[in-house]
């Protein structure tokens, strides 16, 4: 995993194929408190890091980071277990690979996603948390066709027109 504080981070390319350095916002998260300000900070990593099914080395890297910024902060939502599902997901299409250096740790983190949901079991699960989080689930197991599934059932809509369809 790269520190925070390596300067590889500012010539990584997130999800719109340019630098983005993502240190930046993972360490905005790491320190805030503010709910308000994570959700906007998770909106921010959306955005950068996945772009119409690109991601970028950025994008990977900063999966473990979340993932331990969310074990140490208790942010377990939508937003982060999505993204993190998401930019799974597209690392199996057509994207950059995890130099191997990296991919140990990388899949490492993807280990910790079972604790991070199971931290959540006692809370209201929404129709957007509970696709967020099966599909993280589902990722980090190696499922990534049901990951890439369960991430559009999100919508209620969508869902209605697969049980109407099966």
């Amino acid at each position: 995993m790269i520190q925070l504080n390596d300067p590889k981070w500012e010539k990584l390319e997130g999800g719109y194929k340019t630098p983005y350095d993502a240190s930046v916002a993972l360490r905005k998260l790491e320190e805030t408190n503010s709910s308000e300000e994570a959700d906007d900070i998770l909106a921010e990593l959306w955005d950068e890091l996945h772009h119409q099914g690109d991601v970028g080395l950025a994008s990977y890297f900063a999966v473990p980071h979340l993932i331990r910024i969310a074990k140490e902060k208790g942010i377990v939502n939508s937003s982060l277990l999505g993204l993190i599902a998401v930019i799974e997901v597209q690392r199996h299409k057509k994207n950059p690979q995890i130099p191997k250096e990296y991919l140990e740790s990388y899949l490492n983190s993807l280990n910790e996603i079972p604790e991070l949901v199971n931290s959540a079991k006692n809370r209201e699960w929404g129709l957007e948390f509970s696709a967020a989080a099966l599909s993280a689930l589902a990722a980090s197991k190696g499922q990534v066709k049901v990951a890439q599934a369960v991430l559009n059932f999100d919508d209620e809509d969508v869902l209605d027109e697969f049980l109407e369809t099966y």
